[in-house]
């Protein structure tokens, strides 16, 4: 392997604060890391160090920061004085969100858990901060584990304790504040707690993102509709593709699924269903997975128990087989967490989650959601919300929907395919229009690149050679840049995935000039190869 210089180390680092957040730029930090190691330069090493918890944090795979974490602990311990004070701040500031990673990693045995915490109080004392950040970490890991006597007393010394530089800002400490009242019942409380984040006084990265997706159960249940409406509307905007705000997604699709709006809860899960397979991060994959649970539960009572539902890992499952795979797997984690807590808070919690009911018949959003389609065998409802069954779409208005929600990126195209391949599959090949066939292909293939799943490259060649087949060199060129971005998902040598990038791009300038997806074809080869070749660098 190459040793890159320092020069190129600096810049990647560079690169690599800028780079969006997720797999992608962890696996560049990570890399980075090794270089930095590889070449001896101790200031170079903690800094990459740094970027690598922070590239983390704002990831899926929070929990990963804890091996980084304690070998910047080591360079420190080794030479305090080699850390300014911005650093040594940093460092401590870390303190904070290892406890969290600890917490939520259920592998971790408690004593170590408890450990940490003892040691975080040590450490801030010598340093001469308050235990305020200690006190709350207590809290949380203490009401996990069902110790509501400790919970209460570490409430009360976080909130006596004084605040300091190393303090959580306002906006999180009042989001934590809030959700602890949630968790005693006390809705009203936590509202008025919330209230300077909500309205934008008090706001940081997170909020008031996290916090509008928070308080929209506590507003149904105190019947503040109009404000639940709102919330929902602008916080899904904010927390939308972020993938360290998981759990807020979840809470958006559960919101849905409690206030009538199913329909809509399932274009978000549709919109996020490349999110929906394992996290490292499993703490964050129980809270996503549990508000999904709480509508595909609604959607099966509704009678949809049978339709399609997005594919998980790649595999095409209707509504309640997608219920019964998230739940056990979720189930699992919880057992996880149980066993390593000595109680059943967590498994109880989870189970009383989703197997809340509605708390409002219908509350109108205010933006447009595709209806439902009406089952052929319905649960009974009451007379007074029988609806007249409305037909269902026939199958070419069905694609003709898909194929321009597909155009436009509508996230409710991974739903509509779904739907269109099981009425598809259910009818004889030599009845099925090419053109069709090639398309459900190309939604299925493109769904397990998602999912990294292994035959994913195989089958997405086998797409391309297809529409080629049938003259349709625009979709052919799509399928070409979706295998050099799957190369490079799947860890692929970069020479490949160069030839692949290059591949996509000559596939589309060979577009006919009167085609009039070439520009777009074109600008979004030549904008993956821009946005690949930095981490391509690295290797």
């Amino acid at each position: 392997m190459t040793v890159l210089t320092r020069e190129e180390i600096e810049q990647g680092l560079a690169e690599n604060r800028n780079s969006p957040n997720g797999t992608a730029r962890n696996a560049h930090a990570e890399v980075l890391v090794g270089a930095a190691e590889a070449i001896g330069d101790g200031p170079l090493f903690r800094t990459a160090l740094d970027n690598l918890i922070n590239a983390y944090l704002w990831s899926a795979e929070s929990s990963k920061m804890l091996v980084p974490f304690a070998r910047l602990l080591q360079e420190y311990d080794k030479d305090p004085g080699a850390f300014d004070r911005w650093d040594a701040h940093s460092l401590f500031w870390q303190f904070k969100w290892v406890a969290t990673a600890i917490s939520d990693s259920p592998e971790i045995p408690l004593p170590s858990a408890v450990g940490w915490l003892d040691e975080m109080e040590r450490r801030y004392r010598i340093a001469g901060y308050s235990e305020r950040p200690v006190r709350e970490s207590e809290m949380w890991l203490a009401d996990a584990i069902g110790d509501d006597d400790r919970a209460e007393r570490a409430h009360r010394a976080w909130l006596a304790a004084e605040r300091d530089d190393m303090s959580d800002c306002h906006a999180c400490e009042l989001n934590g504040q809030g959700a602890y009242a949630v968790l005693r019942g006390d809705d009203a409380r936590a509202l008025e707690l919330w209230q300077p984040v909500l309205a934008g006084e008090r706001t940081c990265a997170e909020e008031p993102h996290r916090l509008f997706a928070t308080s929209l159960l506590p507003l149904l249940r105190l019947g503040r509709f109009d404000e639940a409406r709102s919330h929902h509307v602008r916080g899904y905007r904010m927390a939308r593709g972020n993938e360290s705000l998981l759990p807020s997604i979840g809470k958006h699709i559960e919101f849905c699924a409690l206030s009538g709006n199913e329909s809509r809860g399932l274009e978000i899960l549709a919109e996020h269903a490349a999110h929906m397979s394992p996290l490292v991060n499993v703490d964050d994959q129980l809270a996503f997975h549990g508000g999904i649970l709480v509508l595909l539960r609604r959607l099966t009572e509704l009678g949809h128990g049978r339709s399609p539902a997005v594919p998980y890992d790649g595999v095409p499952h209707t509504v309640s087989e997608l219920y019964e795979v998230l739940r056990a797997s979720s189930l699992e984690i919880a057992r996880r967490f149980d066993a390593r807590n000595g109680t059943t808070r967590v498994s109880d919690r989870f189970l009383a989650r989703i197997e809340r009911e509605p708390l409002v018949d219908v509350l109108p959003l205010g933006v447009r959601s595709s209806a439902l389609p009406r089952p052929a065998a319905a649960v009974t409802a009451p007379a007074a919300t029988a609806v007249p069954a409305e037909p269902a779409p026939g199958l070419e208005e069905l694609v003709e929907r898909a194929r321009q929600a597909r155009d436009q990126r509508h996230p409710a195209a991974d739903a509509l395919w779904a739907e269109i391949g099981v009425r598809v599959d259910a009818r004889p090949q030599d009845e099925v229009d090419p053109l069709l066939a090639a398309d459900v292909a190309d939604q299925r293939a493109l769904t397990a690149a998602r999912a990294g799943a292994g035959n994913a490259a195989e089958l997405l060649e086998a797409v391309r050679d297809r529409y080629l087949e049938l003259g349709r060199a625009e979709r052919a060129a799509l399928a070409q840049l979706r295998l050099a971005s799957e190369a490079a998902q799947s860890g692929a040598e970069p020479r490949r995935i160069r030839e692949l990038l290059a591949a996509a791009l000559k596939a589309a300038e060979a577009l006919d000039a009167d085609e009039p997806l070439r520009g777009r074809r074109i600008a979004l080869a030549e904008l993956s190869s821009i946005r690949v070749e930095s981490y391509l660098r690295s290797l």
